[in-house]
């Protein structure tokens, strides 16, 4: 009997630490997390003319090769992905880190930076030529319409922004076409900004353009 009720005893006194575990981290647990969750309401949103802002001074900083400036946006823990069409593939797109972004003036090697969405073919180019290409291929500084978290022109590419930059913002730099083409002459400027501290940073670079 007595060696009984120790082993009783000892079940019973193994029970209650489990049970005083468990009731701890069920209530600890909800508290950082209802701390977290009330972090982010009190967040303050960012404006539309504040993404504006950033946008166009982004795509200053492209148009004219100001890769220092440009570097200074970049995320400093995710760095800056490169999609030439509107559909983002973190498997295929390039992202580069602020460092690399400064050496972009000095890049003469061939990158694969995605593939066409026409051929299948990979956009084996230069930093210089990409550009040239799916960036700086209009002035967007001058683009005649400006959309924040809206797209106003969309292609046979699926738009997926949102899904790979959750809780990001981005800003459209849109010439919309013209009537004598039809409106088939339309391309975007996507730059996807994510809060970092009290700053934007720039987390995507993205072309978007009419598919015939």
């Amino acid at each position: 009997m007595k060696k009984a009720s120790v082993v009783i005893y000892a079940v019973a006194g193994l029970l209650a630490g489990v049970l005083l575990t468990l009731f701890t981290l069920y209530t600890l647990i909800p508290a950082v997390t209802r701390e977290k969750s009330r972090e982010a309401a009190d967040a303050a949103p960012v404006s539309n003319a504040a993404l504006t802002e950033a946008a166009l001074d982004t795509a200053a900083y492209l148009k004219n090769n100001d890769f220092e400036a440009l570097a200074e946006t970049v995320h400093p823990d995710y760095g800056v992905v490169f999609s030439p069409i509107a559909t983002v593939n973190l498997a295929s797109n390039l992202s580069f880190t602020a460092r690399q972004v400064e050496s972009f003036g000095s890049g003469t090697d061939k990158l694969i930076w995605g593939v066409r969405p026409d051929s299948g073919e990979p956009i084996s180019m230069t930093v210089g030529e990409y550009f040239t290409r799916y960036v700086t291929n209009r002035d967007y500084t001058c683009a005649p319409v400006v959309t924040v978290n809206y797209t106003l022109r969309v292609g046979n590419a699926r738009e997926n922004v949102t899904d790979i930059f959750p809780g990001a913002s981005f800003v459209d730099l849109c010439y919309p076409g013209t009537v004598e083409a039809e409106y088939t002459d339309w391309s975007i400027l996507r730059l996807v900004f994510e809060p970092y501290g009290e700053e934007l940073r720039l987390a995507a670079v993205i072309h978007s353009e009419a598919t015939v």
